[in-house]
């Protein structure tokens, strides 16, 4: 097996949680959007969403549409959601430095609570297998992300599904990270 493919399938590894839990999470976000918002661009719409922000902000966007949030409200709370992206890239400020900068905006683009996890429990030692690894998984959970969010609007489109309560698949996804993350420490350490 090559490097490219072992970092590939380290990579793959190490997201599937992220797959089951993205898959969920961006089906739920796509019915929201489908659900609340019923035109026929409902599709379109979740596939901008998922490329363009934030799965948390995809799931207040509906609101703030239904309730026609004020541009005020909109900024401050994009703010507050968003602060914690900052936090991470400052401490990630020393393993992506000397990276090229194309590089660097993907990691950037697709720093995501799970990701930034991932990324700080990565054991690579090498520098350019820890940011291939680091941009593989941002790439995988990307398009998790983007697949669930445009399954759930297609289906929020066709089916007649309901929505309430459907917002807490955010939650149990946090703690299902959280539950995981401390088996792991328990265990003596992160997964090498």
């Amino acid at each position: 097996m090559t490097r490219n493919s072992y970092i590939f399938f380290k990579a793959f590894k190490a997201s599937l949680p992220i797959l089951i839990g993205y898959g969920a999470m961006g089906f739920a976000a796509g019915v929201l959007v489908a659900v609340q918002n019923p035109d026929s661009a409902s599709v379109l719409w979740s596939f901008l969403g998922a490329v363009s922000i934030s799965g948390t902000l995809q799931f207040l966007i509906c609101d703030w549409y239904r309730d026609q949030a004020s541009l005020a409200y909109v900024a401050a709370m994009t703010l507050a959601v968003s602060f914690r992206y900052a936090l991470y890239g400052f401490s990630l400020i020393t393993r992506w430095s000397g990276v090229p900068l194309w590089k660097k905006l993907i990691l950037i683009w697709g720093l995501a609570d799970e990701n930034y996890a991932l990324e700080t429990l990565c054991r690579l030692r090498n520098k350019a297998d820890y940011i291939r690894y680091s941009i593989t998984l941002t790439l995988l959970d990307v398009s998790y992300w983007i697949g669930g969010c445009v399954l759930g609007a297609f289906a929020g489109e066709m089916l007649p599904i309901p929505n309430k309560g459907i917002e807490f698949v955010m939650v149990a996804l946090f703690i299902s990270i959280l539950t995981d993350q401390i088996r792991d420490l328990l265990k003596g350490g992160a997964a090498k």
